[in-house]
């Protein structure tokens, strides 16, 4: 990453995170998580984004990705309960962006957003 990632306030959460869907919808999604006893694993690679949210009534961070064409059908969703921490960073000038949700537990939940194709 460029720069330390930028720790957002808990009550701008939600607000970040309507904004981030509506800048970004439909770009590619990598979620990985990272636990110190299952490692670090990705759960969806690449995949349209369908939507970024945090329900502070339910205190649950969700993204959604998939929806949008034969190849993805269905959303499929990735749930944080209880975040503690949303941190941000953008990385590589502008061609990706990056942010890290943690649990009380200390496990990540890493999104990356890729703002510019896949070069073929």
């Amino acid at each position: 990453m460029n720069q330390q990632p930028q720790g957002l306030p808990r009550d701008e959460w939600r607000e970040f995170f309507d904004d981030m869907t509506r800048n970004y919808e439909g770009v590619d999604v990598t979620i990985e998580v990272v636990s110190g006893e299952l490692g670090d694993l990705v759960e969806a690679e690449r995949v349209p984004l369908a939507y970024l949210e945090y329900d502070p009534r339910e205190d649950q961070f969700s993204v959604g990705v998939g929806g949008r064409d034969g190849r993805y059908p269905v959303v499929l969703r990735h749930a944080v309960d209880h975040p503690q921490r949303v941190l941000s960073d953008t990385m590589q000038q502008g061609t990706m962006r990056a942010f890290d949700v943690v649990d009380a537990e200390g496990v990540q939940t890493i999104v990356t957003l890729y703002l510019t194709p896949v070069s073929g």
